[in-house]
């Protein structure tokens, strides 16, 4: 007896009545399926992303080096910008008075050349440099030279401004402790160069004039400079220099160089200075 394998058997759906009989194909006769090959293979679907990309980053690339060498001749052909401090200065300088400075930081050293009326004025300058919040060095090449400056000063022959004291003003700033006769540090300093400069000359006389700003009290203004004024005639005493030679003479406010308007102002009007007593 011979059996009928089950893949050989026409069947009917009984619930229609005209369907045909129809074979059930065989399990092995199913065509083959065609899988996708994402990796080299026909299908040009993969491809245009993938290109799409690599052009997106070429064009990235494009960009990024051309405004890298934009932003290179921009670097190239950028005329330099003064510093803020820089301008500070000048600010100040010109709220004081002196004008045609040039102001330059230079490996955070603020250099400033130009020309001033006298050496008190060179004093006076730099102190105005000094006193302007984040400086730190100065280096004053201010010198006394003919002529006029843009502020109206007239600017003194330069034999005439020399001589002991204009060494003396050219030493530096000799500074106290606030609303106080007391030297500080860097006052001690200067009074030492302004000593050994004098050593160099025996002899002669010297005034020593004490000036404040005008905060506070006049009167109180008054004794202050004269005991500033003191105070350097003592220290330089006591660096042996004749006191003989030495008088010291206070001001208070009554001879501002510069606005007492400003912080910078009153900075500079504090001051001492050095004047060689008119010959009898």
């Amino acid at each position: 007896m011979s059996v009928i394998p089950p893949d050989d058997i026409d069947f009917i759906d009984l619930s229609d009545n005209a369907q045909e009989p129809r074979r059930r194909p065989r399990r092995g006769n199913r065509p083959p399926v065609e899988q996708p090959n994402n990796f080299g293979g026909s299908d040009p679907r993969f491809l245009f992303p993938v290109v799409l990309f690599l052009l997106g980053l070429l064009v990235i690339g494009l960009a990024w080096r051309a405004r890298g060498g934009d932003e290179q001749d921009q670097a190239a052909n950028s005329t330099p910008v003064d510093s803020e401090l820089v301008q500070s200065v000048a600010d100040a300088q010109a709220r004081a008075g002196f004008g045609g400075l040039t102001i330059e930081e230079i490996d955070g050293v603020l250099v400033i050349d130009g020309a001033a009326a006298n050496t008190t004025d060179v004093a006076a300058i730099g102190a105005v440099a000094r006193s302007v919040e984040g400086t730190q060095r100065v280096d004053n090449r201010v010198i006394v030279e003919g002529g006029t400056l843009e502020s109206g000063r007239t600017v003194a022959d330069p034999a005439a401004s020399g001589g002991l004291a204009g060494q003396l003003n050219s030493l530096g700033r000799i500074s106290f402790e606030p609303g106080s006769s007391d030297l500080t540090n860097e006052g001690s300093i200067v009074v030492d160069n302004v000593a050994r400069t004098l050593e160099q000359s025996p002899g002669s006389a010297i005034e020593v004039h004490g000036h404040t700003d005008s905060e506070g009290d006049e009167a109180r203004n008054q004794v202050l400079s004269q005991e500033r004024a003191q105070a350097v005639v003592s220290a330089l005493a006591q660096r042996g220099i004749d006191i003989e030679r030495l008088t010291a003479v206070g001001f208070g406010e009554s001879n501002p160089i510069a606005p007492n308007v400003t912080a910078e102002g009153r900075a500079t009007n504090r001051r001492i200075e050095f004047v060689t007593p008119p010959a009898e």
